[in-house]
């Protein structure tokens, strides 16, 4: 699954209510990932779902290690601004 930093502890004392919200979470992410432009999908992707390095990712990409931090800081603003609503 994603390991998001916004929600920690949310797997922890897991009642039913956390759960459903647990899914409505995951599938708002993975929705708002869907809905990014490719360069940020495919950078955040590899980040959270595949666990690489901002240098593997630069790599992989072919851009510069900057860059690949930009697309992953903008990527994550965009699915935070979608999660908001749901976590306030």
């Amino acid at each position: 699954g994603m390991r998001y930093e916004v929600i920690p502890g949310l797997r922890d004392n897991a009642t039913p209510e956390r759960l459903i919200l647990r899914d409505e979470i995951e599938q708002v992410i993975f929705k708002a990932i869907e809905e990014l432009p490719d360069d940020l999908r495919t950078a955040i992707t590899l980040r959270e779902l595949d666990g690489l390095s901002y240098e593997e990712i630069a790599e992989a990409m072919g851009c510069p290690i900057g860059t690949v931090r930009s697309r992953i800081f903008r990527a994550r603003e965009a699915i935070d601004s979608r999660l908001r609503p749901l976590l306030s």
